[in-house]
């Protein structure tokens, strides 16, 4: 059984009884280990590579003069609010961020490695719609379609805080820089959706292994 029923005595007239299990009795790091090893490292690096990696390369491939937008001014032509942020921070952030979100992701890795479905279910979700986002506004042009995906995301976000914390405390607290930033994100994109009723378009583009780049207006 996984209880432990053991007596002995220490010293003459002193007698010990445990008859639960040890987490039970509250040492939650009994038999866990605390020292890093080299699978722990490969899998770090695997959320870094996701995070930091996929990150820079939806950036770079969706920013102005990017592969996905080689001529295209349509965010520049938006109208913004005063409260706008300066292009230049957006870069910045989103690194820190993404390696928030990796760091978070490793610490719940370590306590139950991917033997739970939900919490990594919720947590790739979420990181999808965070890399759509940029292909629905930037490339197709669609404000309301970003301001859905960023609706969810910032669902997924709370589902994502919720269902880490219990597993790793430190690990939801990590997330919560990500779910503040995604909150004034949201309603940066509502408000360019109501200044612009009319930017959004059907912009189609389509990149292919050669490097053809076609876009339908």
């Amino acid at each position: 059984s996984s209880g432990i029923n053991a007596e002995w005595p220490l010293r003459p007239g002193v007698m010990v009884i445990m008859d639960k299990d040890p987490v039970e009795l509250g040492y939650k790091n009994v038999g866990k280990k605390t020292a890093m090893d080299k699978r722990d490292f490969v899998v770090f690096a695997g959320f870094l590579i996701l995070m930091e990696g996929v990150g820079a390369l939806m950036g770079m491939m969706t920013a102005p003069g990017g592969a996905m937008r080689p001529d295209d001014d349509w965010f520049d032509n938006l109208v913004k609010p005063s409260w706008n942020p300066p292009n230049w921070v957006f870069g910045p952030v989103w690194t820190l961020l993404y390696f928030m979100i990796a760091l978070s992701a490793f610490k719940v890795y370590r306590k139950i490695g991917f033997s739970q479905a939900l919490p990594w279910m919720v947590f790739f979700i979420q990181i999808t719609l965070n890399f759509a986002w940029p292909l629905i506004f930037f490339v197709g042009h669609q404000l309301l379609g970003g301001l859905i995906d960023i609706l969810l995301m910032l669902v997924f976000i709370i589902l994502n805080i919720s269902v880490f914390i219990p597993v790793e405390k430190s690990a939801g607290l990590l997330l919560l820089p990500y779910l503040a930033w995604v909150t004034f994100a949201t309603y940066l994109n509502y408000t360019l959706w109501r200044l612009n009723p009319d930017a959004s378009t059907s912009h189609l583009c389509y990149i292919f292994s050669d490097n053809v780049f076609l876009c339908n207006n």
